[in-house]
């Protein structure tokens, strides 16, 4: 009898251990699920006016002004991070590269949300790391659509993830300066003698920006205009790509798409600033200023007015700008092909022709396709451009001490 009434209890607490661990699993899953409504709520302050983050991740819907964050990935990495801005009202189309060096403090009520998603969570994150700090992918990029919404003081429609390869054969990368006027929390501006506050000036960051690729150009150009290859070109593209905007949501773009001249597709740098390699959003700034390429009533009729190149077939000319001679400046030339030699002899050949090559070096930002000649002021680099395939020439900033910059792409491999 003893020995039954042992047995009985043995069964009960066992009987009564799964029950508590059954418990705690339905607990834990309500948890996660309550913790994904909240913080897709507009209770939190995150600028959404979804209710339910299943919204966002399954049903992201296309608006006559849409928002796409598309991702980068390599591995566990985040490596381009940029904002398009499609405006089927004016058929303009703006591309706003985010550094993924950006560090973003996470406001304190949206944090404690975040932990009880991830207890490991860090308050400040990096922007690059994204998808470290979450279980799955999905998550990563769900929860990362809200936090960069809050960052940057905006709603976000959707949003689309790259692979590396994807993106290396879109978009490639130029320098430029971002010019804004800091927002109000960045002011630092102190009274003068006179006990008046100066007026706040206009900043210029020197940045990265993720811009299309001839390739990319000429493959959206064969497509203009035509409906169906427009339809087709969607669906191929997204199925080699992860996104919360359907495949039918994407085709309700379609007519935009068709009025749409790539020529004169805009691309920016966000208004923010660095300090050392560290990059801060500029948010008041930056809502501003999304908001105003989101509100724009005017199409665009003709290309950027920029540093970019204006490409006659293998030359290239900074637009409104007269040549000047390069020789008797100072070149350094990178390797951003990864082909071994390839500087070396570039720089044996400029030199031989009466060019100052006087340093050579890796480029390990990305693997360009083609090279980018970058100058200190318009008009220099132009005599350079006969010696490359069909290369990019950008006025910008250039490394210390040279005033031309050459960063050698696979396409004067051979």
């Amino acid at each position: 009898m003893k020995k039954n009434n042992v047995v009985k209890v043995f069964f009960i607490s066992l009987l009564k251990s799964i029950l508590f661990i059954i418990i705690l699993l339905v607990t834990g899953f309500a948890s996660y699920k309550i913790s994904y409504t909240i913080l897709s709520d507009n209770g939190g302050n995150i600028g959404t006016s979804k209710g339910d983050i299943a919204d966002i991740i399954e049903d992201a819907q296309t608006d006559e002004v849409s928002r796409n964050l598309i991702y980068v990935y390599n591995g566990d990495r985040i490596t381009n991070l940029m904002l398009e801005i499609c405006n089927t009202k004016t058929n303009n189309m703006d591309y706003v590269t985010i550094p993924v060096r950006t560090e973003y403090t996470i406001p304190t009520t949206m944090y404690q949300k975040l932990c009880t998603v991830n207890q490991e969570i860090p308050q400040i994150i990096r922007i690059g790391r994204i998808k470290t700090y979450f279980a799955n992918s999905d998550d990563a990029f769900g929860y990362g659509e809200l936090i960069i919404e809050k960052m940057l003081g905006i709603k976000i429609s959707y949003y689309t993830v790259l692979d590396q390869e994807t993106y290396n054969s879109h978009y490639t990368r130029k320098r430029v300066r971002v010019r804004f006027k800091p927002g109000q929390d960045t002011i630092t501006a102190t009274p003068g003698p006179d006990g008046i506050v100066p007026q706040v000036q206009y900043i210029r960051v020197p940045q990265r920006i993720s811009v299309a690729s001839n390739t990319y150009v000429n493959q959206l150009k064969d497509i203009s205009g035509d409906q169906e290859k427009i339809a087709e070109y969607i669906k191929e593209q997204y199925e080699r790509v992860e996104s919360n905007l359907t495949v039918y949501n994407k085709i309700g773009y379609i007519e935009c798409y068709e009025k749409m001249n790539v020529d004169y597709f805009h691309y920016w740098g966000v208004p923010g600033t660095y300090n050392g390699k560290i990059f801060s959003v500029d948010t008041k700034a930056a809502k501003s200023f999304l908001n105003k390429l989101a509100d724009n009533t005017t199409a665009y009729t003709e290309p950027q007015e920029s540093s970019a190149v204006t490409k006659n077939g293998n030359k290239a000319k900074n637009k409104n700008s007269k040549t000047k001679s390069s020789k008797g400046l100072n070149i350094i030339v990178l390797n951003g092909s990864r082909i071994n030699g390839l500087a070396s002899a570039t720089q044996t050949k400029l030199n031989a022709d009466g060019f100052s090559v006087n340093q050579i070096g890796d480029y390990t930002d990305e693997t360009l396709t083609h090279t980018r000649i970058i100058v200190k002021e318009d008009g220099i680099g132009n005599d350079l451009a006969g010696y490359f395939t069909d290369p990019e020439i950008v006025t910008g900033d250039v490394q210390e001490g040279f005033d031309i910059e050459i960063i050698l792409g696979t396409a004067d491999a051979n």
